[in-house]
């Protein structure tokens, strides 16, 4: 492995980084983008075969996302807290204006009238999931306990593996960006154990799965993934502003978002 070749996949693994704090960042798409999500994922599907090659591909990969949380985690840690509405309206921009980049990459391989379907069933599937969990409390999606934190840790994996989710956006989406956010910046491991209970064998599970989609089903299982982030965003939305300044600085970082996310996604496209 050169030099040249280890920064490379430093400097991906700190842009994946972003799709694990940043909410409306996919980091399965910046590495699709990137070129390194497949050996990723083939590296997650067959764990143990090479691996000793696949220790050196992933290593600088897992430092630079480590650097990228450790960048980043406080600082959205702090907003989350301070400006709560007007940060998830910064970041509602961010995920629409990522939009165009994930349609363009599940029509990578064509169009067929037959993936209108499949974006119905990936919508369809997340409410009935999301509604399903809810039945076991009251405004909760997962229990309090170490089960529902080893989902937690799952439903980490499902955002960070999937191309086109942000994993960051769905915690969103359920409640738990806060509390898993504040667990990895303040090193919380009676949070984080359970939580890496959950997302290495999910982990391993999903990218195997997702390993045989993209081979066999690739606009399907795209079109899928396109339902379910589009569920996230009905899910995840903070409400309307309640007072004229609010609404105003709401709109415009919403509008901020919208064109930073474009801006990153063509200059990711680039490198």
């Amino acid at each position: 492995m050169n030099e040249k070749g280890w920064l490379h996949r430093f400097s991906s693994g700190f842009l994946i980084g972003l799709g694990i704090v940043v909410p409306g960042i996919s980091g399965g798409l910046i590495a699709m983008i990137l070129g390194v999500y497949e050996p990723i994922i083939e590296i997650m599907a067959k764990p143990w075969e090479n691996w000793r090659t696949n220790l050196k591909l992933l290593i600088p990969i897992i430092l630079g996302a480590v650097g990228c949380l450790l960048l980043f985690g406080r600082a959205l840690e702090y907003l989350f807290k301070s400006y709560p509405l007007l940060t998830l309206y910064f970041f509602f921009g961010l995920i629409i204006g990522s939009l165009p980049v994930a349609i363009k990459t599940a029509n990578r391989e064509g169009f067929i009238s037959s993936n209108i379907f499949s974006f119905i069933l990936g919508l369809g599937t997340f409410f009935l999931v999301v509604g399903f969990l809810k039945i076991g409390g009251v405004g909760n999606v997962f229990p309090e306990n170490i089960i529902g934190t080893m989902l937690e840790g799952a439903l980490v994996a499902v955002g960070l593996v999937i191309p086109g989710l942000s994993a960051s956006f769905l915690l969103i989406a359920f409640g738990l960006y806060e509390k898993i956010l504040s667990a990895l910046v303040h090193f919380q491991f009676s949070i984080l154990i359970p939580l890496s209970m959950g997302f290495i064998p999910a982990m391993l599970l999903v990218s195997k799965g997702i390993h045989w989609l993209f081979k066999y089903k690739y606009g399907h299982t795209s079109y899928v993934i396109l339902g379910i982030l589009i569920g996230s965003l009905f899910l995840a939305f903070p409400g309307w502003p309640n007072d004229l300044l609010s609404t105003v600085l709401g709109f415009y970082l919403f509008y901020v978002g919208l064109k930073l996310s474009s801006m990153f996604s063509k200059r990711v496209a680039i490198l």
